[in-house]
């Protein structure tokens, strides 16, 4: 006899961003009022979807940027193909001591951290990637540890630090998290940035 097994992907509700803050006052109310944070959790080889809708069945805030790519096969079918931003990466909303539920599921090797425990992603980085995931193009992008800074003055982005880069004719503004050593790219005008001092 044959089993059959199906899996349903569900991704979560654009709504449930909430992202109407300013990047200093996520910050800075969001540590003052819970002590909720973001943390990194790995995952398994090609497992992203599968642990994000594993946390949402579990009804744990969980947060999985995505980029379309589309590609083209030889019989010159064009599909878009939603891939993760940040591979083998998930993140997840908790309050310290809730990370039982999270180790114990299905894919999961283990929360980024520094050995002994768990370490908590910078509040900034964190909303820099959730709004550039709602608002912006995001796209994967090397790590990058040295350059100019240089800092956005204007639209949704403003006063994220972060490196310039071109790539053909246009300007990549690269936001790098250091916890987890990965970076993404959004695409900026060069009049929007100004050196960081």
């Amino acid at each position: 006899m044959y089993q059959r097994r199906y899996l349903c992907w569900f991704m979560p509700p654009v709504s449930d961003r909430g992202l109407t803050r300013t990047p200093l006052e996520a910050s800075g109310s969001h540590s003052k009022s819970s002590k909720k944070a973001w943390f990194a959790v790995y995952t398994a080889p090609r497992h992203e979807k599968f642990v994000q809708a594993q946390l949402i069945a579990k009804q744990i805030q969980s947060f999985l940027p995505l980029y379309t790519v589309v590609r083209r096969w030889r019989n010159r079918v064009q599909r878009e193909i939603q891939y993760p931003l940040l591979p083998g990466y998930v993140f997840v909303c908790l309050e310290p001591g809730e990370w039982l539920p999270v180790l114990q599921t299905s894919g999961v090797v283990y929360i980024v951290g520094n050995g002994s425990s768990p370490s908590p992603l910078d509040d900034h980085e964190m909303y820099v990637l959730r709004v550039g995931a709602q608002r912006a193009s995001l796209m994967p992008h090397p790590f990058l540890c040295t350059g100019d800074m240089v800092c956005i003055r204007s639209g949704p982005f403003r006063g994220v630090n972060g490196y310039v880069e071109r790539d053909g004719g246009d300007l990549s503004f690269v936001v790098s998290i250091q916890l987890i050593q990965r970076s993404f790219a959004i695409r900026v005008q060069a009049c929007d940035l100004e050196l960081a001092g």
